[in-house]
């Protein structure tokens, strides 16, 4: 009889030391993972497969709070029966990852994966077996212009093999090139994976023509390169993110499957946030692809389940980022109060505390807006604390100005009253704000000499005066405008002009000397 695949590491025990799980038929893998993101603020990520914030497959740089996640899962894959396998094959995988963020651009993970497949093998009857392997990845980039973000990543993947040392000697290693458009106010974001796998994985096992045919399509080996490719999207409403990706491991090499049997699947699935720092995943993945020889003589190429469901949980265990810096407070107006007739203790001053939450009108939260707190004539910063809310303690007592600003957005400003007796929660919804386009010009003379003159803009009225090189610089709203020119002891001049919204008008003018 052909030797079945041996039963891996039955359990799995985190190295830190307080979490074990035991996986098997019927058991949910408690998972442990990042949140990076509250259920309001679209510009943010969940954790995908590697425990760094993804789509699923297809992983965003610079995208994580600092800290340090857990995540995992549990799935079931389903693959129907292969020509040289014919029975059901189905798959238990449970994964469990790390991830930790010590800077805004590096993101560093490590997972293992646990899989029990169980199939009927041709005349020799149903077989099982068990199968262990670990990843680590690294991943660092940055934003370009706030909403793209840009990078690289690298990878390893480890099998179970007939020994550690052989196991390590042969991995699978992976270089990824990442880009993402992540717009902070907006629930959209899209992402894009590209690169190339260097495969030694299948060395790590024995001769695989001893293999029956079901195990060899459990070991998810492969005896060729590849490249990855994968695009991915999300859309988030409220508390829950809907994500979507194509992905696929085109295998290239002497002798690979072609392009139609290298794998490749339509992932859909969905993360609810229960709180900051908790939340839940539901994924989708089926197979597009066709199906590889899995014969004795043929190579060793991975085949995945045909249809397989995954349900999880992530889980933000350490944010390390620094805290929020909190404005001084103005000291308190007092009267001078007659001298004791004996000296007592002085009391401390009393106080008053302010949250601001700001939103756009759709209610998406806004990290970056300006709040500020007038009293008299002095601001006050309000810094920013968590997702939407603004905080600032230590406020002297009385009436004040809140402003609140953030850019293509109209400015809010309305009258508060702080009091010692419970802290002051506002809630802003700011407006977007009109388009505004830009007037610019250059008055010579027709010797090229800049003039100094005064530009009229009607309707406005608006009048302004060119500097010692002729130029002049007007905001303007969008729409038709008549630009009058006059510049001493030169012919004036009357220019029509229209400016778009968002737009820049340039406008030159060359001015005639005034006759006799």
């Amino acid at each position: 009889m052909l030797p079945r695949l041996p039963d891996v590491c039955p359990r799995y025990a985190n190295p830190r030391g307080g979490l074990a799980l035991r996986l098997g038929l019927g058991t949910l893998m408690c998972a442990l993972g990042s949140g990076p993101a509250a259920a309001s603020e679209p510009g943010r990520l969940g954790v995908g497969w590697r425990a760094v914030p993804g789509f699923y497959r297809v992983p965003v740089v610079a995208a994580a709070p600092l800290g340090l996640l857990f995540a995992g899962g549990v799935s079931y894959g389903f693959t129907e029966g292969q020509i040289d396998a014919p029975g059901a094959h189905h798959r238990l995988h449970g994964r469990m990852a790390a991830g930790v963020t010590p800077v805004s651009w590096l993101d560093l993970s490590m997972g293992t994966n646990l899989r029990h497949d169980r199939h009927a093998d041709d005349e020799l009857g149903t077989d099982d077996g068990t199968v262990l392997d670990s990843d680590l990845h690294l991943q660092a980039g940055g934003k370009l212009g706030g909403d793209f973000h840009v990078g690289a990543g690298l990878g390893a993947g480890f099998v179970r093999g007939e020994s550690a040392a052989r196991s390590l000697a042969n991995p699978a290693l992976d270089l990824h090139l990442l880009a993402a458009f992540l717009p902070r106010h907006s629930p959209f974001s899209l992402g894009a994976l590209a690169g190339f796998r260097y495969d030694l994985s299948a060395r790590a096992v024995g001769d695989p023509d001893t293999y029956r045919a079901g195990d060899r399509l459990a070991l998810g080996l492969s005896e060729f390169n590849a490249v990855p490719l994968g695009v991915g999207g999300r859309y988030r409403f409220g508390a829950t993110e809907v994500i979507a990706e194509i992905s696929g491991d085109i295998l290239v090499g002497a002798g690979a499957p072609g392009f139609t049997e290298s794998p490749s699947r339509a992932t859909v699935g969905a993360r609810h946030w229960l709180g900051d720092m908790l939340a839940l995943r539901v994924v989708t993945d089926t197979a597009l692809s066709a199906r590889p020889a899995t014969g004795p003589s043929d190579p060793l190429s991975p085949i995945e389940p045909r249809f397989q469901v995954l349900v999880g949980m992530t889980y933000d265990v350490l944010d390390w980022a620094p805290a929020p810096e909190v404005a001084p407070a103005l000291p308190p107006l007092r009267r001078p109060a007659p001298l004791p007739a004996a000296p007592k203790e002085a009391l401390p001053p009393a106080v008053a505390s302010l949250q601001v939450n700001v939103t756009t009108l759709e209610g998406h939260a806004l990290s970056d807006a300006t709040v500020e707190l007038v009293m008299g004539t002095t601001p006050v910063a309000v810094p920013h604390d968590h997702l939407q809310s603004y905080r600032a303690s230590e406020l002297s007592l009385g009436k004040a100005t809140l402003r609140v600003s953030a850019a293509r957005l109209k400015t809010h400003s309305q009258s508060i009253e702080l009091r010692a007796e419970t802290p002051l929660i506002v809630d802003v919804r700011l407006e977007p704000a009109p388009p505004t386009g830009q007037l610019r010009g250059l008055v010579r003379s027709f010797g090229g000499k800049g003039l100094q003159a005064r530009v009229r803009i009607e309707p406005l009225g608006t009048e302004l005066a060119t500097d010692q090189a002729g130029t002049f610089l007007a905001d303007v709203l969008p729409g038709r405008y008549v630009v009058v020119i006059h510049a001493p002891g030169h012919q004036s001049q009357r220019r029509q002009v229209e400016v778009t919204p968002d737009g820049v008008v340039i406008l030159n003018a060359d001015l005639l000397k005034a006759g006799p």
